[in-house]
């Protein structure tokens, strides 16, 4: 079974399937790389992260828990290389990990990932209605992202070069378009676009539109 996925958003997507399926419940961490290998060895050993899920179907028959680890590696900084990690544990059954690990509920008490927490979202009706599970930008991440793409904006309106905003917006859209991150990307370029059109007269907006915005997984740079 697989634990440490090849991207953040990779992680992130495995995350949102499993809290859907029924493990709601979580501890988190970080870890150096070479000490990953040990942590996983661990969980294996006391908390059977790596059974099949026929053999996760016969625990929960038997009233027991399961439980999953999904972790990813993180840019490097002055710690060297690290992977952060998240253990999901089943809401049902009773188990090891239950009595010795302290654990959240995603429902009630927000799994972060760095600059990303998920939430359980209410879809607009005009999208199909319903609700999912999906990462969005952290409110302070949020407002720090749409406060500097409005200056980006205004800047460029005013002398007419929009390269650093073209450049910011892309690096924007690089993030993991998780449905929640893209509704609020769209928020951020349509308020960046009004401060564009009072700064720049008539000149068309110069960056990718709200209602263009590229589905998980799908950006590439482009010319606009």
């Amino acid at each position: 079974m697989r634990h440490l996925y090849p991207s953040q958003a990779e992680a992130q997507r495995a995350i949102l399937r499993s809290i859907g399926r029924g493990y709601p419940l979580y501890t988190t961490g970080v870890v150096r790389e070479d000490k990953w290998d040990r942590l996983v060895a661990k969980f294996r050993r006391l908390y059977e992260v790596d059974i099949s899920p026929a053999a996760r179907q016969h625990r929960k028959r038997r009233g027991r828990c399961a439980a999953l680890l999904i972790g990813a590696g993180l840019p490097p900084d002055d710690r060297g290389e690290m992977i952060r990690w998240v253990l999901l544990v089943t809401e049902a059954g009773t188990g090891r990990v239950k009595d010795e690990e302290t654990l959240c509920d995603a429902r009630s008490e927000r799994l972060t990932w760095g600059d990303y927490v998920c939430m359980y979202l209410t879809r607009p009706r005009q999208h199909g209605g319903g609700a999912r599970w999906t990462w969005c930008l952290t409110p302070q991440a949020e407002r720090d992202c749409a406060n500097y793409l409005a200056e980006l904006a205004q800047a460029a309106g005013r002398n007419g070069d929009p390269k650093r905003l073209r450049a910011y917006v892309d690096t924007l859209l690089r993030r993991p378009m998780h449905s929640g991150v893209r509704t609020q990307a769209a928020k951020m370029l349509r308020r960046a676009r009004k401060v564009w059109a009072k700064h720049s007269g008539a000149v068309p907006w110069p960056c990718h539109t709200p209602e263009d915005l590229p589905c998980f997984g799908r950006f590439r740079t482009t010319d606009v």
